[in-house]
């Protein structure tokens, strides 16, 4: 379940772009670095891959402070354009990084500046800013602490060093590592509910024809309909954040885990595609952006919708308003599946008797896609900035005529 653990960085990269953007990156591009070096970063991932490694295992990692800078440098070439620099001192670390907006031909960042300090065995996050400006318990704040308890919860981080110039990591290594960083951040009274819907899903889906694929729509109507059939005692917000948060990591291929369990989970099966208007990435955007509007705030969700597509409009796919309209769509019915109780729960008797895509999903017709940075531009950005916010309301008005919206 990895991708709880990416949606949180692109929230903060989102949240930066929208809000913090800065003019100059606070880490300059390392003209020192060199070749020697980065064939080093590259070796020293390539050759620190878990493979052959046994459960249970324990790792032990020692990098110097200019090591763990070249090797955060690499990784963050990998994903996009940024560079980063480790600081170490005896008890504290000091981690920044500044990623360039790839949509903005002006040159913006998002700078990102971490302070982590020792408590026991494991440090604490201290300090967090994103864009140079301080955000102490704010958002910023709370997914960085949100993450760290991630990996804390995940019991696979057993012991962590800072000393000046050095630091040392010690985990144990474990099956599906990504998928139980990733159910760390699902909270401990929903694990039970979370296990319980993915079992019921993996029943479902057992005597389907292999890798064949299926609807989003009968997912959603099956899973709502068991939650339908719980004890009058049951909460329906709850049993309904829990179906979408196990759709979310279904359709992105991911599986839920018990960090708790150290057990070596069997090898589980690959799951079949999910579609929604015969597209799967479609599936995708809608699940992903529900889950996320469940978890927090919808206008979030958003956010993070917005910032996928501007990077794919840069070399990627291009910026689809489809996308976008599964992301709006998606909150919506996160919105309406846990607002309150008697909708909670109406949503479930209305899937008792079946869903359609039309229920809860506009149609994409018309709906331009494949836009490249270059296009999107010059006919979305600054005086056409009305263009992009007349297709967002036509969208609007799609989703809202939709059944579900319009009777629930």
């Amino acid at each position: 379940m990895s991708w709880l653990s990416i949606v949180s960085v692109i929230l903060a990269l989102a949240l930066g772009a929208l809000f913090l953007p800065d003019s100059r990156p606070i880490v300059e591009q390392d003209r020192a670095i060199t070749a020697a070096e980065r064939a080093w970063a590259r070796h020293w991932v390539a050759a620190n891959r878990p493979r052959g490694r046994q459960p249970g295992e324990l790792m032990t990692i020692g990098l110097s402070e200019r090591e763990a800078t070249l090797l955060a440098n690499e990784l963050l070439g990998r994903f996009g354009q940024g560079r980063a620099a480790v600081r170490l001192d005896a008890g504290r670390a000091t981690i920044d990084a500044s990623l360039a907006l790839p949509w903005n031909p002006r040159g913006s960042f998002v700078n990102l500046e971490l302070g982590l300090v020792a408590n026991g065995s494991l440090p604490k996050i201290e300090t967090a800013r994103l864009g140079g400006v301080p955000l102490p318990g704010t958002l910023v704040q709370a997914l960085a602490e949100r993450a760290l308890a991630a990996v804390v919860n995940s019991q696979l981080l057993q012991q962590v060093d800072l000393e000046d110039d050095r630091m040392r990591i010690v985990y144990e290594w474990r099956p599906h590592l990504l998928e139980r960083i990733g159910s760390g951040f699902v909270a401990d009274a929903d694990l039970p509910n979370l296990l319980r819907y993915q079992n019921d899903l993996t029943k479902m889906l057992a005597d389907r024809t292999r890798r064949g694929p299926v609807q989003l729509a009968d997912l959603l109507a099956h899973l709502l309909s068991r939650a339908g059939a719980q004890p009058a005692d049951a909460d329906p917000i709850a049993e309904n954040r829990a179906i979408f948060m196990v759709l979310a990591a279904y359709v992105n291929g991911r599986t839920i885990r018990d960090p708790a369990d150290a057990t070596a989970s069997p090898k589980a099966s690959r799951p079949h595609p999910v579609l929604l208007r015969g597209r799967q990435d479609l599936s995708q955007h809608f699940m992903t952006s529900a889950a996320l509007a469940i978890q927090g705030d919808d206008t979030l969700s958003g956010m993070v919708g917005w910032y996928k597509e501007m990077s794919d409009a840069n070399g990627g796919s291009g910026f689809s308003f489809a996308d976008m309209a599964a992301n709006r769509a998606g909150i919506r019915l996160a919105r309406l599946a846990t607002g309150n109780r008697e909708d909670a729960r109406r949503l479930q008797r209305i899937a008792r008797q079946g869903l359609a895509e039309d229920d809860f999903m506009p149609a994409i017709d018309g709906l331009p896609e494949g836009i490249d940075q270059q296009t999107f531009a010059a006919n979305f950005s600054g005086t056409s900035q009305a263009d992009y916010q007349r297709i967002i309301a036509h969208i609007d008005r799609r989703i809202d005529a939709r059944r579900l919206f319009r009777e629930l």
